[in-house]
């Protein structure tokens, strides 16, 4: 199976994340394919400005629970990071690779995540994504900002 296409579907499944269609494997991404290179986990980065926001990170429900999102962290380098989620299992993921929570990015970094959000939004609009849309609002308070300053992992 094709790499885009299994992160598509997992987009699909995942209502957290942003919708299907926008769905991309660029330089910014990490992959961990399995045995028969077929892909298990994945991870994108986006650069922010004064850090990168891990805006999507999955794990294919038959390989969770094996330590691949503590991988995608290692891979996604030692920069300055960070990552809206209310997944509890990405939390403590994220606790474990040196990551703590915090009420902001900064200022620059909350200014171009708000703008990158809008043009997510519009996009769920304009290709009916009613469901992600309602599903997002509704848990907007549960998402936990977690950052880590550059500081090698695990630390």
């Amino acid at each position: 199976m094709d790499s885009i296409i299994w992160l598509k579907g997992m987009f699909r499944q995942e209502m957290d994340l942003r919708p299907p269609s926008l769905a991309k494997i660029n330089k910014e991404s990490v992959i961990i394919c399995d045995a028969d290179n077929i892909a298990i986990a994945h991870a994108a980065k986006k650069d922010r400005g004064n850090g990168s926001e891990i805006n999507s990170l999955v794990v294919d429900p038959s390989f969770r629970g094996r330590g691949l999102s503590h991988k995608l962290l290692e891979k996604c380098g030692d920069g300055r990071l960070f990552a809206y989620t209310r997944d509890i299992r990405l939390q403590s993921a994220l606790e474990k690779a040196g990551f703590v929570r915090a009420a902001t990015p900064g200022l620059f970094c909350t200014v171009n995540v708000i703008i990158s959000r809008l043009g997510i939004f519009s996009w769920m609009i304009f290709s009916l994504e009613f469901r992600r849309i309602i599903h997002q609002i509704k848990h907007i308070m549960d998402y936990k900002l977690y950052v880590r300053e550059g500081s090698e992992l695990g630390e």
